[in-house]
C-alpha cells in the first residue's frame, strides 16, 4: 500500500481484550493465573483487566506470557497495551490488504508481482469509471482464451493450438 488510511477501528485494549477472552471462555482471574503457571499473578491479571488506564507499558516478557494464555499473537496484546495507555492504535491500511491469508509472503516474487498487476489493473479500471467507489463492482472482466487458460495448461504448454481468431 502506498499511501494507506486509517480505518477509524481503534483495536482492543488490553482490558477489553483480556474481558472478553474472558467471557469467551469463562475463565477468572484465578484461571487465568494458573494457565500463565503463574508467571501473571491474579492481582495482576486483575489490574489488567480492570479497565484503569494503565501507567505503565507491560515489560516483554508478560506481554508474551498475555499473548500465550488469551491465545492471540504478540502483536495483538501490544496494540491492546498501547490502547490501553491512551496511544491511538487505529489499525492502517485497507481492509482488503487485511483479508490477504496468512502466508502471503511465501508467494514467489513471480507471482506476487503478477498478482499485483492484476490489482493494479483492477484499481485503475476502478478509478477510470465515472462515479466509481470502493462499494461499487464496475465490471473488469479478466478474461484469457480457452487454450490460454491455467486449467488447460501442461508442463509443456496448451493442451491444444488455438487459432488467432480464438484469441
Amino acid at each position: 500500500m502506498t499511501d494507506p488510511t486509517t480505518t477509524g477501528e481503534p483495536s482492543l485494549t488490553l482490558h477489553q481484550l483480556i474481558r472478553s477472552r474472558m467471557d469467551d471462555r469463562g475463565w477468572s482471574y484465578s484461571d487465568l493465573e494458573r494457565r500463565s503457571d503463574r508467571a501473571l499473578s491474579r492481582g495482576r491479571w486483575q489490574q489488567l483487566g480492570s479497565g484503569l488506564q494503565q501507567k505503565k507499558f507491560p515489560d516483554p516478557a508478560s506481554l508474551v506470557v498475555i499473548a500465550q494464555v488469551l491465545e492471540v499473537d504478540v502483536t495483538t496484546v501490544v496494540l491492546a497495551a498501547a490502547g490501553g495507555l491512551g496511544l491511538d492504535t487505529r489499525i492502517q491500511g485497507s481492509e482488503f490488504a487485511r483479508l490477504l491469508p496468512a502466508g502471503t509472503e511465501r508467494l514467489s516474487p513471480p507471482m506476487r508481482d503478477a498478482i499485483l498487476a492484476m490489482i493494479r489493473a483492477a484499481v485503475a479500471d476502478a478509478e477510470a469509471q465515472p462515479g466509481s467507489n470502493s462499494q461499487q463492482s464496475n465490471g473488469l472482466r479478466l478474461e484469457w482464451s480457452k487454450a490460454a487458460a491455467p486449467s488447460r495448461q501442461h508442463p509443456d504448454g496448451p493442451t491444444e493450438q488455438a487459432s488467432p481468431d480464438a484469441l
